[in-house]
């Protein structure tokens, strides 16, 4: 793969991301009127989608059904980064969480 097919991948990777994460770059109003539950809800299924993806290329490699190890480090890094993502969010949550139970009214 040259250069320019790894750019177009990683930009498609991106754009697929931030729509599985409910990220519309084309417009900047939230007209579709999804709650924040279905963002999480849409972002746990792309987690788990990226970690089958992961297991299926792994479990192949590993039976012999394919020969391709830079695929399934691919994958690889794509399952950790979205869990490494996920557990960032998780954080913030329990600390805004926090945050709003210590106020004091």
């Amino acid at each position: 793969m040259d250069v320019s097919g790894i750019d177009s991948s990683l930009a498609n990777y991106q754009t697929s991301l931030g729509n599985s994460l409910g990220l519309n770059t084309t417009s900047s109003s939230n007209s579709s009127g999804k709650s924040f539950s279905d963002y999480m809800s849409d972002a746990l299924s792309s987690l788990n989608d990226s970690m089958s993806t992961m297991n299926t290329s792994t479990n192949n490699l590993i039976t012999g059904k394919t020969d391709d190890l830079s695929q399934v480090m691919v994958n690889m890094t794509e399952a950790q980064l979205n869990l490494e993502t996920a557990v960032q969010v998780r954080d913030k949550i329990v600390s805004a969480y926090d945050d709003i139970k210590d106020m004091q009214f």
